[in-house]
């Protein structure tokens, strides 16, 4: 351990970003404070801490493999780079640019390996290549927050206030760990934390693993957890990419708060550990906390004195959470191609205690398989069933009932599987039920009325003989902006009896109800504004122009009546519509095993 200012730290070593660390996660805020580090430097006339780098020594002794602080030295790097690129030609680039950027022999003194490599060489070199990860985003967001800051010095100060910036950044102090073996340099990173950016469970969880391997096992499995580890993180960092596309949008996933600590946790929900250690209760409440305090360092501790059940336990745990990211990544991939894929998570927006049983059976390869001979369902789509039966209709979440389904579903035979989720949709949502609530209850904020409205367009297409849906018009629809249309207004500007409603709170009962909604792009809901439903069926350019063949079909059915659209057709439409849900996604018989 020694303390080093930046221009010492960066003499006589070529830097490597490992492939396995985690993707670049800084924010134009922690750029922000490594600015406000730098000036408060500059303001004091003194040497100010930056931080901590923990390095590993790598193949020759000049190169160091960076096992903590990736994050400050990649921003560092970006800064020092359009710093130097923002002097002119001559001596005083060229010495800064040999002292921190690139050395005239042996080349960059800081490099990202793995799937970020050829972007961030690209990016520094301004051939402005496009990001294809989150990670890719943040980094190009970051370094355009740099050159714009640097331009703002630049312009206040001129060349001089430049390298002043860069004589100054010369002499931050940072402590510097050095260790020959990579797997105890990586134990040091359980206590130390990058500035701005927490450690997740799952950064903790790879040290721990990596701790009980290098301190009970030699070191053996130092590297088989590091780049497992680094390959669930570039499958989180392409997960959330998929998921954020226009058109592609999986609100789950979408969101900011959904982090690889998640996954991490769907994940535990899935492990059976009992062949490892039955005493480890399971919880299926489970935060990523409880999973790496109370599952994974009692299992770790309980067979560190077991060799060979430690090193088995630490193959299988690693080896089966990697594969799991890459199953939940290779589903997400599938939406742009599989409908049925498409429907369930960016339509139907499946639910989060589902994601384990789903992840798992895709990892099994038995997602598209009957569990039963005579059943013409897939085990994807009874999960469709159980989703939008109980966790949409009936808005509950039963969670002990699914993980308890799930943590057995790596090894249960599919009829199992299958007859687990008929008793679970009969249990909170038989036929009865599911029809009753869809005829008679209010459905406009139920989370998935579009996914039954699109099952509704689809029916109606095939009604008149038009083809079903293609993923690619359904990714044209959802970009359009896909609406809830109420087809008799929820502000009324008629009197309600002419339509078969005796008083206004009879009305208002009534216009939520499944029969009085349908899918409209949202152009045509803003130009419709509360319209008569005789106006919104009668203009061409309202329901007649949509793209919804359903819609249409509103439009068809109340061109000869008057009224266009009234109270009994909201029941006969949600009657129908109903069954159709009923048809659609069906209470299957128990039957024999396929």
């Amino acid at each position: 351990m020694s303390t080093r200012t930046i221009e010492q730290f960066f003499t006589g070593k070529s830097l490597e970003i490992p492939p396995y660390q985690r993707d670049y996660a800084w924010s134009t805020t922690n750029v922000d404070d490594l600015f406000d580090d730098i000036l408060e430097a500059m303001e004091m006339g003194g040497s100010h801490y930056l931080g901590t780098f923990i390095l590993s020594a790598g193949a020759t002794k000049d190169r160091f493999k960076v096992v903590d602080g990736q994050q400050r030295l990649t921003t560092l790097t970006m800064l020092l780079d359009a710093m130097v690129a923002a002097l002119p030609e001559g001596e005083v680039k060229t010495y800064y640019r040999s002292t921190f950027l690139r050395h005239p022999v042996h080349g960059p003194k800081f490099t990202v390996l793995g799937e970020n490599q050829a972007y961030f060489a690209g990016m520094l070199e301004d051939k402005k290549p496009h990001p294809a990860t989150e990670g890719q985003v943040r980094l190009k967001e970051a370094y355009g927050w740099i050159r714009q800051r640097v331009k703002v010095i630049k312009g206040d100060g001129g060349e001089r206030a430049i390298q002043k910036w860069l004589e100054n950044i010369g002499k931050l102090e940072v402590l510097e760990f050095i260790e020959a073996e990579e797997g105890k340099a990586i134990r040091m990173f359980q206590s130390v934390n990058d500035r701005g950016v927490p450690l997740s469970k799952m950064d903790i969880a790879k040290s721990l693993l990596i701790y009980y391997s290098n301190r009970f096992l030699s070191g053996e499995l130092d590297e088989f957890v590091a780049e497992r580890f680094g390959s669930a993180f570039r499958d989180y960092s392409l997960i959330k990419g998929l998921a954020a596309q226009e058109g592609y949008q999986i609100r789950l996933i979408n969101r900011n708060a959904f982090r690889e600590d998640d996954v991490f946790r769907y994940h535990y929900f899935a492990f059976n550990v009992d062949e490892h250690a039955s005493s480890v209760a399971f919880d299926y409440n489970a935060s990523s906390e409880t999973v790496l305090e109370f599952f994974l360092k009692p299992i770790l501790k309980a067979l560190r004195s077991d060799a060979a059940k430690l090193s088995a336990f630490i193959r299988h745990y690693v080896a089966d959470l990697a594969d799991f990211f890459a199953a939940l990544r290779a589903l997400i991939q599938k939406t742009r191609d599989d409908k049925e894929l498409y429907m369930l998570f960016v339509v139907g927006d499946l639910a989060a205690t589902l994601y384990p049983l789903t992840t798992r059976l895709a990892m099994r390869g038995v997602l598209r398989e009957r569990a039963y001979v005579h059943v013409d369902l897939s085990l994807l789509q009874m999960i469709e069933v159980a989703d939008l039966r109980v966790f949409k209709l009936r808005g509950t979440n039963p969670q002990a009932d699914i993980l308890n389904l799930t943590r057995e579903s790596a090894d249960l035979p599919l009829a199992k599987i299958a007859s687990h989720l008929r008793w679970f949709v009969s249990k909170f949502m038989d036929d009865g039920m599911f029809e009753s609530r869809l005829s008679t209850e209010e459905m406009y904020r139920n989370p998935g009325l579009l996914r039954i409205l699109s099952a509704a367009e689809e029916d109606q297409r095939v009604a008149i003989g038009t083809e079903e849906f293609e993923v690619q018009e359904l990714v044209s629809l959802v970009c359009s902006g896909q609406t809830v249309e109420h087809v008799l207004p929820q502000e009324p500007s008629f009197g309600v009896r002419a339509h078969g409603f005796a008083t206004a709170e009879a009305y208002l009962g009534h216009i939520h109800r499944l029969g009085n909604l349908t899918l409209l792009e949202s152009t045509l809901n803003s130009s419709c504004n509360n319209q008569a439903v005789e106006i919104k069926m009668k203009d061409k350019k309202l329901y007649r122009a949509s793209g919804y063949e359903m819609t249409k079909s509103l439009a068809a059915m109340g061109a000869t009546k008057t009224p266009a659209f009234a109270r009994v057709d909201i029941d006969k439409r949600s009657a129908e519509l109903a069954r159709l849900c009923v048809a659609r996604w069906p209470l299957w018989d128990y039957e024999e095993a396929n």
